[in-house]
C-alpha cells in the first residue's frame, strides 16, 4: 500500500509547481491545505487496519518465535485471530470451524462524530465512513435484503471527506500532467533517499545516477514509482485498488489524477501495465525495463 508520507510529498511538489505556474486565490490555496492535512492523518488510520479489497481475505500470521506455541493454541481456539478481512467485512468462523470474512453487521461509530470519516463514493454519494461504503459494497454484492440499491455491487471509494464539486480537469491542465508527475516522483525519490527512506540499494543508485544525468531524472522515478505502486498482489500489473491510498486524499484537490490515470490504461482492462505506465508518463519503448 502507499504511504501516507508519500502522498504528501508528492503533494508538497505539486503545488510548488502551481504556485509557480499559476496565480491562484490566495484564500482558497489556505483552504486546500488546511483540508490537506486531516484528510491525511485518516488516510493513515486506515492504512493500520486494512487490505485493499481482496474478496478472499488471507491469514496474516505474526512471525514471534517467543510466543509461538501460545499464539498457535489462540488460533486454535479461534480461527479468526488471524484473519484479516477488507474494509466493510468482519470474520466469522463458519460451521466447518474456518475463518471467512462476511459483511459486518454493524460499523464502528465514533463517539465524537468527525467529518473526516466521511467518504466519497464513485457515485458520488457521501457515506459515514470507509467501513460504511463497503459494507453497503459487500451486502450489494450478495445480495443482502440490507442492500439499499443492487448497482451498489460496484461502489468504491473516490476520495476522502464529503462528496463535493470538483474543480474542472481542464484538457490544457491534464496535457501537463505526466510531465509535472514524473518531476514529482524525482522529487519524491530525492526526499526519500535523503531521508535515508529510500529502501534497495538499486533504487539508491538509481536516483544517484539520475541526478547527474537530466535525462534520467525523467526515467528512474518512473520505473521506481511503478515497483512500488505494485504491491498488493505483486503481479507486474497496477490495479485502481493499488492506487486508491494515493488518488483518495489527492483527488479533491488535484481533479486532473483520477483522468489521467484513467487514460494510462490504453486497453481498458483495469489494469496499468509497466509499459502503459511508461508510456504514459512520457517515456519511449527502449527507455522502460523491468526493476522489480
Amino acid at each position: 500500500m502507499l504511504s501516507t508520507k508519500f502522498v504528501l510529498l508528492v503533494l508538497l511538489c505539486l503545488y510548488a509547481c502551481d504556485i509557480a505556474s499559476t496565480k491562484k486565490n490566495k484564500h482558497g490555496k489556505k483552504n486546500d491545505w488546511d483540508q490537506l492535512e486531516p484528510m491525511l492523518q485518516q488516510l493513515h488510520k486506515m492504512d493500520n487496519d486494512i487490505e485493499i479489497e481482496h474478496e478472499d481475505a488471507k491469514n496474516a500470521p505474526i512471525d514471534d518465535s517467543d510466543n509461538e506455541t501460545n499464539e498457535e493454541a489462540e488460533t486454535e481456539q479461534n480461527p479468526c485471530l488471524n484473519h484479516v478481512c477488507g474494509w466493510g467485512k468482519e470474520c466469522h468462523v463458519n460451521h466447518k470451524g474456518r475463518a471467512v470474512c462476511q459483511c459486518a453487521v454493524e460499523c464502528p461509530t465514533n463517539p465524537k462524530p468527525d467529518p473526516l470519516d466521511k467518504v466519497c463514493s464513485n457515485n458520488n454519494v457521501t457515506y459515514e465512513s470507509i467501513c460504511h461504503l463497503y459494507r453497503e459494497r459487500c451486502m450489494c454484492r450478495r445480495e443482502m435484503a440490507e442492500c439499499s440499491n443492487a448497482k451498489n455491487k460496484h461502489l468504491h471509494l473516490q476520495y476522502l471527506g464529503h462528496c463535493k464539486e470538483l474543480e474542472e480537469c481542464t484538457q490544457n491542465h491534464l496535457s501537463q500532467f505526466s510531465t509535472r508527475m514524473a518531476d514529482w516522483l524525482f522529487q519524491v525519490m530525492l526526499d526519500l533517499k535523503k531521508r535515508q527512506e529510500l529502501y534497495g540499494d538499486q533504487w539508491v543508485q538509481m536516483i544517484e545516477d539520475a541526478e547527474r544525468d537530466e535525462h534520467l531524472k525523467h526515467v528512474y522515478p518512473v520505473i521506481w514509482k511503478f515497483c512500488d505502486l505494485d504491491s498488493k498482489p505483486h503481479d507486474k500489473a497496477v490495479t485502481h485498488h493499488e492506487l486508491i491510498p494515493l488518488t483518495a486524499p489527492v483527488i479533491p484537490l488535484e481533479s486532473c489524477i483520477e483522468p489521467f490515470l484513467r487514460q494510462c490504461d490504453a486497453d481498458a482492462d483495469e489494469k496499468i501495465t509497466l509499459k502503459e505506465w511508461g508510456k504514459c508518463l512520457g517515456l519511449e519503448e527502449d527507455e522502460i525495463f523491468e526493476r522489480c
